[in-house]
């Protein structure tokens, strides 16, 4: 599948954004943001120096420097080593003539592992550096730049959903009790490898299993040795990576019968999941989606089991942003966000009951015209397996 991306575009549209909000540069360290204009994965902890005119510079280590500068789109790419990264970014600031000018940062902070804010030391480093600079933190501004997806980022995510897909076929063939959830992980993750993931990107485990007691935990199941039981719920959590979209489909399989008790539990599961994906509709915000499916859970007596209910997503480094609530939290969730066409969000939901189980529902999903599509075909109702 050949998918083409406008890095010029992409560059171009930042510029344009940076000009219109008066920021004559952006120092960029979020890995969001690397991925979006190099377009690969770069590992090392990393810079982009952009000027709201001119040709940016990519900062990053001198042993990986040649293949980024090779593999990736940003011709212009700089190797750091003696010197830090910080001081390479001054210096490309003093060369374009922008060490007094106005001077974006990326701040904050993000419940997501390897967001990549800009540290306390590397911001001393900047200001020591460009005394006369006006340092400002641009992350919020930033972050809604990431918000709307184009076309292609819309075909490889569905692309990277369907490999996902593809695992969970794999799973619900071959998942059965006595098996470890890290077996299990390895099915699923060589499924994925076969379709043609690219990386087991999350930082929660790779691929997230977590059977009986450990499918009611909460929302991170990395992989134990347990070994899976008759009567269990199971949670089968996979992730790929297609063009560096980063597709997150999570399911559940009961190992077993299942008893009056547990289909009470997967009908709440089931009907809290139609609902929040039918409330998804441009012009609605996340908010207002969010606050009447938490009420729908509390009129059905579901207020301690349902939990969710979605959070942001896209290429590697994009993820989590915004956190799908109707409550506000500085850099993680912002209510008042419309949705619109292009509007790209992980759709997560946890129905929990400690004693009997636990299921997650994660599933990718892009605003249309006159709703949404979900990207995984996979269906809400958990498997029964034996």
């Amino acid at each position: 599948m050949h998918v083409q991306i406008d890095y010029a575009k992409r560059l171009a549209d930042i510029q344009e954004a940076l000009t219109r909000d008066g920021i004559d540069a952006l120092v960029a360290t979020r890995l969001k943001m690397i991925t979006h204009l190099a377009g690969l994965f770069v590992p090392w902890r990393s810079a982009l120096v952009i000027p709201a005119k001119g040709e940016p510079q990519l900062l990053t280590v001198n042993m990986d420097a040649v293949r980024i500068r090779e593999e990736g789109f940003m011709p212009n790419v700089r190797p750091y080593g003696r010197k830090s990264m910080m001081e390479c970014a001054a210096e490309r600031l003093r060369e374009l003539g922008l060490d007094a000018g106005t001077v974006a940062f990326e701040g904050g902070y993000s419940w997501y592992l390897p967001e990549g804010n800009i540290t306390w030391e590397e911001h001393q480093i900047l200001r020591d550096l460009c005394p006369k600079a006006e340092l400002v933190n641009h992350t919020v501004e930033i972050d809604r730049w990431f918000l709307l997806k184009d076309p292609a980022q819309i075909e490889l995510m569905r692309q990277a959903c369907a490999m996902c897909d593809a695992a969970q076929d794999v799973l619900m063939k071959e998942v059965r009790p006595g098996l470890t959830e890290i077996d299990i992980a390895g099915i699923a993750e060589k499924a994925l490898r076969d379709a043609g993931s690219e990386f087991a990107w999350t930082f929660t485990g790779g691929q997230e299993i977590g059977s009986g007691h450990r499918s009611w935990t909460g929302a991170c199941t990395p992989p134990t040795r347990k070994i899976t039981q008759r009567d269990e719920f199971v949670v089968l959590d996979v992730h790929g990576m297609y063009g560096l979209m980063l597709g997150d489909v999570s399911h559940n399989a009961v190992l077993g019968k299942v008893t009056p008790e547990k289909r009470q539990l997967i009908d709440a599961y089931v009907q809290s999941c139609e609902f929040l994906l039918a409330g998804l509709k441009p012009g609605r915000t996340i908010g207002e989606v969010a606050r009447e499916t938490r009420e729908f859970a509390v009129s059905n007596g579901w207020k301690d089991i349902i939990r969710g209910f979605g959070h942001g997503i896209g290429h590697f480094g994009n993820e989590w942003f915004p956190s799908f609530t109707d409550v506000r939290m500085p850099y993680v969730s912002d209510p008042d966000i419309v949705l619109e066409e292009g509007f790209m969000e992980v759709m997560a939901l946890t129905c929990n009951l400690p004693g009997v189980g636990g299921m997650r529902f994660e599933r990718p999903v892009v605003i249309t015209k006159d709703g949404a599509e979900c990207l995984s075909k996979t269906p809400i109702e958990p498997w029964s397996l034996s």
